[in-house]
C-alpha cells in the first residue's frame, strides 16, 4: 500500500499549498449521492451502481480558478460478473483537481479536470481481490445557491482506469450522474 500513502499524501499537499492563494468567497463543502455506470463490458452485469461522495472545493485567487479534492464510493452488491457470482464491487475514487467556474449568476454552472487515485475491491463466492491505479476525470455541473445552501448536479467522467480483479482484466471506467447539497463560505 505505499501508493496509497504517496498519492494521500500529495492531495495533502497541493490542497495545503493552494489554501494560501484562497479568497474568503467562492468555497464550499458538498455532499452526493446519485448512480454511476461502468464502461466495459466485463461489468455488464453491473446494472448502475450506487455512489456517494463529499468533496472541498477552494477559490483561488485567479478569475474563474477552484480546486477541488474530495471522495467517491461506488457500490454494487450481489451481482454476477462473469464466472463470479455473488460478487460485491466497491470503488473508492480520491480526487484533485481544477474547477473553472466562468459566472456565478442565478446559477453557477462549472466544469473540472484532474488526477484520481482508484482503488477497486471485489469479493465474491470463493474469491476476493483489490487493485488501485491512477486514473483520470472529467466533470461538468451546475450549483444553485439559496444563501449558504448549495443544491445541484454533477456529471462525471472517469478515464484510464485499467484494473486486475480475479480473472477480470478490465477498467472501471464508467459515468456518474449525482445530486448534491453543499454549503458555501
Amino acid at each position: 500500500m505505499p501508493i496509497t500513502r504517496a498519492i494521500l499524501s500529495a492531495l495533502v499537499l497541493v490542497l495545503a499549498l493552494t489554501s494560501s492563494a484562497c479568497l474568503g468567497t467562492g468555497n464550499s463543502v458538498n455532499v452526493y449521492g446519485g448512480k454511476r455506470t461502468l464502461e466495459a463490458s466485463d461489468w455488464s452485469d453491473v446494472d448502475n451502481p450506487t455512489v456517494y461522495g463529499a468533496d472541498a472545493v477552494l477559490k483561488l485567487n485567479l478569475p474563474w480558478l477552484n480546486v477541488e479534492g474530495g471522495w467517491f464510493h461506488t457500490e454494487e452488491d450481489g451481482s454476477n460478473i462473469g464466472a463470479i457470482t455473488d460478487a460485491d464491487l466497491g470503488i473508492d475514487e480520491y480526487f484533485v483537481g481544477l474547477r473553472v467556474t466562468p459566472w456565478k449568476i442565478l446559477f453557477e454552472p462549472y466544469g473540472s479536470i484532474g488526477v484520481s487515485y482508484v482503488d477497486s475491491q471485489l469479493d465474491a463466492t470463493g474469491a476476493s481481490d483489490s487493485d488501485e491505479v491512477l486514473a483520470y476525470y472529467a466533470r461538468v455541473g451546475a450549483a444553485f445557491t439559496i444563501g449558504l445552501i448549495r443544491l445541484g448536479l454533477d456529471g462525471r467522467a472517469l478515464f484510464g482506469s485499467d484494473v486486475s480483479l480475479d480473472t477480470i482484466e478490465a477498467d472501471v471506467d464508467g459515468y456518474y450522474l449525482t445530486a448534491f447539497i453543499g454549503l458555501g463560505f
